[in-house]
This record gives C-alpha cells, structure tokens and sequence, in this order.
C-alpha cells in the first residue's frame, strides 16, 4: 500500500533560519497523527511542503505517491489544506462559497457538504463577513472535507475557538475523512484535542523529530520515576532513558524511558533505596519534552 505521506532526509532553511533539519517520516494511510511543537518548530513548514507550497532545499517528498512539486495539481486534487486562518470571501454567503466550491473541485461530494454544514448549523444565507470566528472556522472545515481528500492536513484550526466548537470541527473531521480511510495530520498544541482524536504523536524540535510513536504506546514507556536516597542525590549525567529530571533533598524526580531496562539498575547501583514508577498523561509527556510553553489551552502560530 502506497504511503500517505513520506519525508525523506528533507530540510528547509529560510534565510539563516532552518525550518527542518533532514527530516524523515513515513504516515500510513488512515493514520491519524498529532503533529507537535513550539513555535517555529517547523509544524507548519512541513504542512505546506506536503502540499507543494514550498520547495524543499534537499531531500524528497512523496504524497500518496506523487510529487508535489511536478504532481502539483493531482495532489491538490486529493489533499486539503485546513489552517487557522482560512482565506474566505467575506461577501459571499454560505451556500454561495459552498456551491462555488463544488464548481470548482473534481472530488467535491456536495451530499458531504450539505450534511455537514447542517450538523455544525451553518446558514446557507448568511455572509461570511457576519459569522463569528467559529463560524468561519466551520465553513473552512466543510470546504475542507467536502472535496474528499485522501489526506488531510490541519494547521492549528481550532485554536481560540471555544471548546464546544472545537469538538464539533474534530468530530466532523473524524467523522468524513477518517471514517472512509482518510488521513490526517492535526498540528497544534492542544494536547487535549490531539489525545482524543489522533493514534500517533510525532513531536518537532528545532526542524528534527525528537519523539515518535502510537499513543498508547508512549504512555505506556514515557513514565515519571521517583528515586529516594539516603543522602546526597548523585550526579547522574547521562543516565539511560532520561528526558528530563529535578531533585528535591534527597529525591530524584525523572521523566523517563522506561523502555530501557538498564535504568533502575543503574539507580540502584548508584545509591537509590527506592525507585518507583508512574504512569504519565499525554500532555505532561510532551510538557517534559518541550516544555510548559509549547503546549496546552493557549496556541500561538503553529511555526
């Protein structure tokens, strides 16, 4: 089976900045992946590369097999674009935007979109300019998923928008894309919207992917360990499996690997009478990774 969507050794600098650092990844189709990072992580460069508005500097891209540079027009044909801030024509209604639309794409299921724009009660009448941010956001999320992408990339869409137009949007999604097979990439820094819809986590630092895995099975090998001793906390550099560690008197508290089973052996041997584990949320394994402000409620761009 054709992948979705494969990155190979690909790297984008703009200026003096490099966005992705020879980044390498592989999405399978009906793959729902959770894409996070801090600002200018390199979330949204990726987004856009995939759908071929920028060049890479060096490396290849493949989009269900295309290219999507040379392949440019039959790869939008079959992948959508949903970002925060979607260009829409204010002085169109709703139903004007939605029937030009169907004009416009080959793929376009106006059964989806009549469906879908009456589940997230949008008025066909009403002009653009007059709805709310959440209603522009849901006019996006019907010009997006009506066109039956194969694969669909959201840049942050719902951030700001209140929680309950937030689940809407995602159920929506979930609801037409995923349901058919489709394949998702949601880039934001809501960790709670990315827990309850995706089933893999690739975290971006710095342009490089520093964490990558199912959901389930990070939760199950990032864990918070708690070392107690009876004097001095050691100096411990380069302990096997760390992410990130603070001491307290006489306790080490750790963000681990727990994959790694040399860890509790080295603990001991190094003085530890006691070592316990814990398991982690979803958001405070990427806060351990990235920090508190890269992830929760608020979002920024998507960088």
């Amino acid at each position: 089976m054709i992948p979705a969507l494969v990155f190979e050794a690909v790297t984008r600098c703009f200026a003096r900045t490099v966005a992705l650092d020879g980044l390498s990844l592989t999405v399978e189709p009906g793959q729902i992946v959770g894409l996070v990072g801090r600002n200018g992580a390199g979330k949204t460069t990726a987004l856009r590369l995939a759908l071929g508005d920028l060049y890479p500097d060096r490396g290849s891209i493949r989009v269900l097999g295309l290219d999507p540079i040379r392949d440019g027009l039959a790869v939008r044909e079959q992948v959508s674009l949903l970002a925060e801030e979607n260009a829409l024509y204010p002085w169109m209604k709703v139903g004007e935007i939605l029937r030009l639309a169907g004009a416009l794409h080959p793929r376009w299921d106006a059964q989806v979109a009549d469906t879908l724009a009456r589940k997230l009660d949008l008025e066909p009448g009403k002009k653009i300019a007059a709805l709310s941010r959440g209603g522009r956001a849901k006019v996006a999320l019907v010009l997006a998923v009506a066109c039956r992408p194969r694969l669909l990339l959201l840049d942050d869409p719902t951030a700001g928008l209140d929680p309950l137009v937030r689940r809407e949007v995602l159920e929506g999604i979930l609801e037409t894309i995923h349901a058919e097979g489709g394949t998702v990439i949601y880039a934001s820094h809501l960790v709670e919207d990315i827990e309850r819809i995706a089933d893999r986590v690739v975290v971006l630092d710095e342009g490089r992917i520093t964490l990558d895995g199912a959901v389930d099975d990070l939760k199950q090998r990032i864990r918070r360990a708690t070392a107690v001793f009876d004097g001095r906390v050691p100096s411990l550099e380069g302990l096997p499996g760390k992410i990130r560690s603070v001491v307290e008197g006489r306790v080490l508290h750790l963000v681990v690997d727990a994959q790694r089973p040399e860890l509790l052996g080295v603990l001991e041997q190094a003085g530890a009478r006691t070592v316990e584990f814990e398991s982690l949320s979803l958001e405070e394994i990427l806060v351990a990774r990235l920090g508190e402000d890269a992830v929760g409620e608020s979002a920024g761009g998507a960088g």
